[in-house]
C-alpha cells in the first residue's frame, strides 16, 4: 500500500503499475491546475523520475498542485532575484576580461550564456502564464517585445564575441549590454503582477 497526499487529501492506494499510480495523481489534479512538487518516500522529484522507480519501493507520495497562473505570480520575486545574481556574474565577467584575465572569465561566461537562455524561456513562461486585464496586457506588450529582442540579441552577440574571442566586446557586452536588457525585464516583472 501506498500512503498518498494530494493537495492535502489523504488516501492509500495499492496500484499495480508506475502508470497506475501516475493516473490516480492526474485523477486527482484538478483539471485546470499542474503538478508543481512531487516527493516520494520524502524526496522531492521532477515528475518525470517517476517512471524510473519501482513500484514495491514507493511507500509515501506527497503531491502539491497549483495553477500556471499562481506559479508564474510565485515566481517573479526569485526570477527578479536570478536576473540580479546573473548580472552580478556578468559584471564579474566584464572586470575579468577587462584586467585581461580571459581564462577565469570565459568558463564562467559559457554557464552565464546557458543561464540566460533558461531565463528566456522562463520569462516568456511568466509572460503567458499570468492572466492580465487586456489593457494591462496591451500596455506591456510592446515594451516586453522590445526587451525580448534586446535581450536576445545580447546573448546571441555575447556568444558570437565569446566565439571570435575579442576581450573588449565580451567586456562591454557583459558589463553593459546584457545587464541593461535584464534590468528592463526586472522592471517588466514587477508591472506583470494582477
Amino acid at each position: 500500500m501506498i500512503q498518498i497526499d494530494i493537495n492535502g487529501d489523504r488516501d492509500s492506494i495499492d496500484p499495480g503499475s508506475i502508470k497506475e499510480l501516475q493516473d490516480y495523481i492526474h485523477s486527482k489534479v484538478p483539471d485546470d491546475q499542474v503538478v508543481c512538487v512531487l516527493r516520494v518516500n520524502g524526496n522531492e522529484l521532477p515528475e518525470s523520475s517517476l517512471e524510473d522507480l519501482t513500484i514495491s519501493t514507493i511507500r509515501l507520495v506527497s503531491v502539491k498542485s497549483d495553477t500556471t497562473q499562481a506559479l508564474a505570480v510565485a515566481s517573479l520575486g526569485d526570477t527578479g532575484d536570478w536576473i540580479e545574481r546573473i548580472a552580478e556574474v556578468l559584471d564579474g565577467i566584464a572586470r575579468d576580461y577587462r584586467l585581461g584575465n580571459e581564462k577565469d572569465g570565459a568558463g564562467r561566461l559559457v554557464l552565464v550564456i546557458d543561464a540566460l537562455q533558461v531565463l528566456v524561456g522562463l520569462l516568456q513562461g511568466i509572460h503567458s502564464s499570468i492572466t492580465l486585464e487586456e489593457e494591462h496586457r496591451n500596455r506591456l506588450a510592446i515594451p516586453w517585445e522590445d526587451a525580448s529582442i534586446q535581450l536576445r540579441t545580447a546573448i546571441e552577440g555575447l556568444a558570437e564575441d565569446l566565439e571570435s574571442g575579442d576581450p573588449i566586446r565580451i567586456a562591454d557586452r557583459a558589463g553593459y549590454a546584457v545587464p541593461r536588457s535584464l534590468n528592463r525585464f526586472k522592471e517588466l516583472l514587477g508591472d506583470l503582477r494582477p
